[in-house]
Formats: C-alpha cells, sequence, structure tokens
C-alpha cells in the first residue's frame, strides 16, 4: 500500500493531481481543510491523503511508462471510469503470461520511478499504439474507447512475434500485499460543506462563551468578588454566579442590591438547621439519648450541661471521676451529672435513666481520636436503645481544615453538629463551607459564649450570614 499527502487550492484541483498521479483507484484516507477551528490562522490550502494498493499502482505505472507527459494531461483527463477501463484493458495488465517483469515498481516522487524491463520493442509498440489513441480522443467518445482498449494499437501479427516463447525475462513475482483495513469511502461535497458548517458554528459559540466568561456583568462580578473576600469555596462561588446568570435577566445583573439579594437567598438554602431530636413533638414524652462526641478542647463539657438543661428530668452522663462537690454552673441550671469510667458503664448507666423516663446528654470524647472506637460506642447504643441522636462538637476558633477533617471522619456516623465560641468567631465564612461540603448534616445549636444561660441558641442560617456580611 503507497501513502502520499496532496495540498492544492481547492479540492478539485486535489483530486486532479491524485486521479493523475495515483490513478482513478486511489483510495482518500484523510482531508484536512482550513475552515473552521483548525485552519482558523492558516492560508487557503486543502490537504488530502490518499492510498492506492500496490496492485493497482504496478498496472497503473506500466500504462504511465508509454505515455510523455501532455498524453499523460490528456489521459487522465477523462472520467475516472473510463481511466479505469483503459488501466484493466492495458495488454500489460490482462494478459496472464506477463510480457515484463517490474522491479521495484515506481512512480513520480513516491521513489517509484525506476526503469521497467521489457522484451524487445514492446515499449516502442505499445508507445506507437497509445500514441495512435490519443490522437483521436478528440473525436472519440469515451464508451467507444472504453470498447476500443489499449490494445487496439497493437496488431495480432505484432504480438505473435512476442510470443511467450521468446521472452528471456522471469514472470513477475510480487511480494505479497498484507491487507490493510478497509476505509470507509470519502465524503461526498454535501457532507463536507455540512461538517465544515458544523465546525464554524462552533467556533462561533466558542468565542460568544469566552465573551461571556471575559466580561461579566458588574453585579455577579461584585458578588464574586466579595463572596472570595469573605473566604466562600471557589466552587460555590462558580455555582451561584452560573446560576445569577442565568435566572436572572440582563438589567438585574448588572444591579449590585438585587444581585446581593439573589446570593442571601441562595445561601439560606445551603446553610441546614433542624431542630434536636429530644425536642421534637414525637419525642417530647419519650426518653432521648443525646451523643455530643469532640476530639480536642471544643468546650463541650460546658454545652452538654447547657443543652441538658434545656430538657426537664434529665442525666449528664460525663467521662472520668466524680468532683468533690458540684461546680457553679451545675448547681445553677440544676442538672444531674454522673460519671462512667468505661463504655459498659455508660450503657448501664443510659439504660437506668430510661427506665426511669429520663433523657441522656452524654459528653464522650474520641480523646485518641480513634474512629472504631467510636464508631462501636455508636453502634453498641443504637442496637439497644431506639433514640438516639450523635452531634458532633465543633469549635468556630478552631481552622476550617481541622473542622473538615473532624466532621469527615465521623460523617457516617452523624445526625448534626453543635458549635461552639460562636461569639468570638473570626472566620463565618469557613462555618458556611463546612454547611456547604457536609449536606445532610444540619446545624442544631450555636454556644455563644460565657453568660449563663444565655449563651446557647438555636442554630440559624440567618446567624451564620450575618456573620459573614456583618449585617
Amino acid at each position: 500500500m503507497y501513502v502520499r499527502k496532496f495540498e492544492a487550492e481547492n479540492l478539485d484541483d486535489a483530486l486532479k493531481e491524485i486521479k493523475r498521479e495515483m490513478g482513478p483507484d486511489a483510495i482518500i484516507l484523510k482531508t484536512i481543510t482550513n475552515k473552521g477551528l483548525k485552519g482558523a490562522f492558516k492560508k487557503n490550502k486543502i490537504e488530502i491523503t490518499a492510498a492506492i494498493s500496490e496492485k493497482n499502482y504496478t498496472k497503473k505505472a506500466r500504462v504511465d511508462k508509454v505515455l510523455d507527459d501532455d498524453q499523460k494531461s490528456e489521459f487522465y483527463a477523462g472520467s475516472s471510469n473510463y481511466i479505469s477501463n483503459m488501466i484493466d484493458e492495458h495488454s500489460g495488465n490482462n494478459d496472464s503470461d506477463q510480457l515484463y517483469q517490474v522491479n521495484n515498481p515506481g512512480y513520480g516522487s513516491l521513489g517509484l520511478n525506476k526503469s521497467v524491463n521489457t522484451v524487445k520493442k514492446i515499449g516502442e509498440k505499445i508507445k506507437t499504439g497509445l500514441d495512435d489513441f490519443l490522437n483521436t480522443t478528440s473525436s472519440i467518445e469515451p464508451d467507444s474507447q472504453l470498447e476500443t482498449g489499449l490494445d487496439s494499437f497493437i496488431t495480432n501479427e505484432e504480438l505473435e512475434e512476442f510470443a511467450p516463447t521468446q521472452i528471456t525475462h522471469a514472470p513477475i513475482h510480487l511480494d505479497p500485499v498484507v491487507e490493510q483495513p478497509q476505509v470507509a469511502a470519502p465524503p461526498s461535497r454535501q457532507d463536507d460543506e455540512k461538517i465544515n458548517e458544523l465546525e464554524r458554528k462552533i467556533y462561533e459559540l466558542t468565542k460568544s462563551l469566552e465573551r461571556i466568561q471575559s466580561k461579566e456583568p458588574i453585579g455577579v462580578a461584585t458578588l464574586g468578588a466579595t463572596l472570595r473576600s469573605h473566604g466562600i469555596d471557589e466552587s460555590y462561588i462558580q455555582e451561584i454566579c452560573k446560576k445569577a446568570m442565568f435566572e436572572l435577566s440582563e438589567e438585574e445583573r448588572t444591579n449590585t442590591d438585587l444581585v446581593f439579594e439573589f446570593a442571601l437567598r441562595e445561601m439560606l438554602k445551603v446553610i441546614e438547621i433542624d431542630m434536636p431530636l429530644f425536642s421534637t413533638i414525637d419525642c417530647e414524652e419519650t426518653p432521648v439519648i443525646t451523643v455530643l462526641l469532640s476530639e480536642t478542647s471544643t468546650g463541650q463539657t460546658n454545652l452538654s450541661q447547657k443543652i441538658g438543661a434545656l430538657k426537664k428530668e434529665a442525666v449528664i452522663i460525663r467521662t472520668g471521676t466524680a468532683d468533690s462537690q458540684p461546680n457553679f454552673a451545675e448547681q445553677l441550671l440544676d442538672v444531674k451529672v454522673v460519671f462512667a469510667n468505661s463504655v459498659p458503664e455508660i450503657v448501664s448507666e443510659c439504660r437506668k435513666a430510661i427506665e426511669k423516663g429520663l433523657s441522656v446528654f452524654i459528653d464522650y470524647k474520641n480523646v485518641q481520636a480513634e474512629e472504631n472506637q467510636a464508631k462501636k460506642f455508636i453502634d453498641g447504643l443504637r442496637r439497644a436503645f431506639d433514640k438516639v441522636e450523635v452531634l458532633v462538637t465543633l469549635s468556630a476558633i478552631h481552622s476550617e481544615g481541622y473542622n473538615k477533617k473532624v466532621i469527615t471522619r465521623y460523617l457516617p456516623m452523624l445526625d448534626g453538629a453543635v458549635v461552639s465560641h460562636l461569639d468570638i468567631c473570626l472566620d463565618f465564612g469557613a462555618l458556611f463551607n463546612i454547611s456547604f461540603i457536609s449536606k445532610g448534616i444540619p446545624f442544631k445549636f450555636f454556644g455563644t459564649g460565657k453568660i449563663i444561660p444565655e449563651d446557647i441558641e438555636s442554630a440559624t442560617a440567618e446567624r451564620v450570614l450575618a456573620g459573614i456580611f456583618n449585617l
């Protein structure tokens, strides 16, 4: 299989060149034009890659050997069917006893222009026959030319003197050609036009999209800059800006106040808020076990006392050894605190409280940060008791990265989150980002200081947004 690239000003010129150089049996492998995205910055050229089998190319080379340039131009100006039939009808191509042998057959710039071994005088005979044929092409119709063929210009008497017994060269033995995968038929001119039109439309849409992205309306651009200044996650900024571009009108997108109001409404939907299980209507008369889970110092002990004081007749279970006397908060809030040194003791105290109809609040600190140990403890409680809620305790003064790591570690076993130290928080955007990435884990309570009992409040999305935008 011979492969060659052709380049021309237009498709017609390229096809004519292919037909002249490779014959009408050439196969188009690939066509590249300068229209559309690929050739936007190239000169007006078309490039076609064509191929022809060794057998067909050898047959064409035998005919081209006896033609000069003028005759070749006139011969290949005919239709493809005419040229193909004339090449097949040539005596050197259809005689079972080949009259000559081709060594390394070649043609043109493909390195196939080596001489052809022929028997005596056969070249002159064929040359003469073709000259006669070409001199009459202007007056003979293509159909009659097909019927005549190249062999008609050599008489039977002339061919008899070149009988097989007089051939001095061995017959042709061409190397076996490895069959190449069949190439699909080249697209028609109409298909090329459709492809070029589609490429042009894609190019125009791409440029339009670039203009939209590079020139955001002033309101949307200001919103993006404001959210970035408050540390909001970049993926959410891209999401809300795209939503504003699609849902707001062109006039609204240029109004900074309207875009800001739109952003507040959307951000309220992101921050999930829910009531604790022990305060729901279904559990008003039913004992509930609430587990507060943390790893490091988050103020969880104080929060467990304050949250436990919200439920009448509740028991707070804390790990460790009991103090000699209750602390001031326990006396003020009038809560019952029970100490346990192991998980079995915690479960035992829970069972005693549930039997008495008391809700339980467990202050559980996973100091070793062993996830499996906490998981076993929570799974055991949920198998033993019906109403169990697990809340992770986060501190607003801890870094966003640390809070994300904690909530991600215990995410499968969590029902919500409690945030402490909200009164000294410097980065409310971090709380928003935590709510954005941990969908399905709502905020339950916010700890807002040391003033008892006004230092704990139910979580609200408005509280987070007020902290972000200083509202």
